[in-house]
């Protein structure tokens, strides 16, 4: 709903200095306002038995970390220093503000349920450590081997991939030689990642699939400058290529019909496990568009009908793997704070 902008940011103060507060994010610049940091990330942390806001600020180069009383003045100066988008998770909700161009706050509640956890210097092990040599070669990480500021989605999406990948390997037995094939592989951050983190219990093989000669030859240079072996990539489209089989398929922010292009191959060759991201959906089936108009409320809202139309491709194209005998489940990739293409569509074979 639509409210001044200090009542939007008075109820994310006090939302922050309440006991179930877990996390906030603060994003985006207003128009009439530009905030001096890119970002800002609030927390609850507990010193010295007294409980405290953690604010860590990233002005796209360094983080800036500092611990602050509650109901400290520079936590309310940050909320007010222009951002345009703000986020405040409790144990139960998620309170979000949205400035738009002409400074009114548009705010929104959902349901959540986080652990508000207190610790001071508690970091969530990664599967791959920042200091990876992958990140190097893709310049995530700087030459102290941290991930820069700016890259920090992009390592928490490699992070939460392969987390979702782990489980669909079960069938596979460990040291196996095993292939992977990674159709419009694109930058290749995320199949360099799958494979450096496949060759700790399998003897790996990877191919990646890629039309743009330019990022294959990026993705090349960047697995040699990581002094990755067995992982090459190809100049050509999912449906040239003279692919034949593989154990694991991926299909990461595969655009358009590449995605569908992706799930073919699925159905003709049976991989053990298939993790694909839809990404833009510039093509849907015919009868996905042709039932969506049988809703009494479709074409009133161009937003709400495209997530419609999105949505029924995705839940038609995980149907296509469960018809072929596979498990399937479609997940969330990572919070939508990170990327606006969230939804992975996870098989399993029997």
């Amino acid at each position: 709903m639509k409210r001044r902008i200090d009542e939007a940011l008075a109820e994310a103060l006090e939302r922050i200095h309440s006991e179930t507060f877990v996390r906030a994010i603060l994003t985006g610049s207003r128009k009439s306002v530009k905030p001096t940091y890119k970002r800002v990330d609030l927390r609850p942390v507990e010193i010295k038995s007294q409980v405290m806001i953690q604010a860590v600020a990233h002005d796209g180069k360094k983080d800036y970390t500092e611990n602050y009383p509650i109901g400290a003045d520079e936590i309310r100066a940050l909320l007010a220093s222009g951002f345009a988008n703000v986020i405040v998770d409790s144990t139960s909700e998620s309170y979000q503000i949205q400035v738009t161009k002409k400074d009114e706050a548009i705010t929104g509640v959902s349901k959540t349920s986080l652990e508000r956890v207190l610790e001071h210097d508690r970091q969530k092990e990664r599967l791959l450590p920042e200091f990876h040599p992958i990140f190097s070669a893709l310049e995530m990480s700087d030459g102290a081997g941290r991930i820069k500021p700016t890259k920090r989605d992009k390592y928490i999406q490699i992070d939460q991939l392969l987390r979702l990948l782990e489980p669909t390997l079960s069938s596979l037995e460990k040291g196996s030689t095993i292939k992977v094939v990674d159709l419009a592989s694109g930058s290749a951050a995320l199949t360099l990642a799958v494979h450096a983190y496949l060759t700790r219990e399998f003897d790996v093989k990877t191919l990646g699939v890629e039309r743009n000669p330019d990022l294959v030859k990026k993705a090349n240079a960047a697995a040699r400058l990581a002094n990755l072996s067995g992982i090459e990539f190809e100049e050509s489209s999912i449906k040239e290529s003279k692919l034949d089989k593989a154990e694991v398929v991926l299909a990461l922010h595969a655009c358009d019909t590449a995605t569908d292009d992706a799930i073919d191959f699925v159905l003709r060759t049976h991989p053990a496990a298939a993790l694909i991201v839809p990404c833009c959906h510039q093509t849907r089936p015919q009868e996905v568009v042709r039932e969506a108009r049988k809703f009494p409320f479709f074409g009133q809202d161009g937003i709400v009908d495209e997530r419609i139309l999105d949505l029924t491709t995705d839940a038609q194209r995980a149907d296509r793997l469960r018809e072929a005998g596979y498990f399937v489940d479609i997940v969330e990739f990572v919070g939508d704070e990170h990327t606006a293409r969230n939804l992975l569509i996870r098989a399993r074979g029997k």
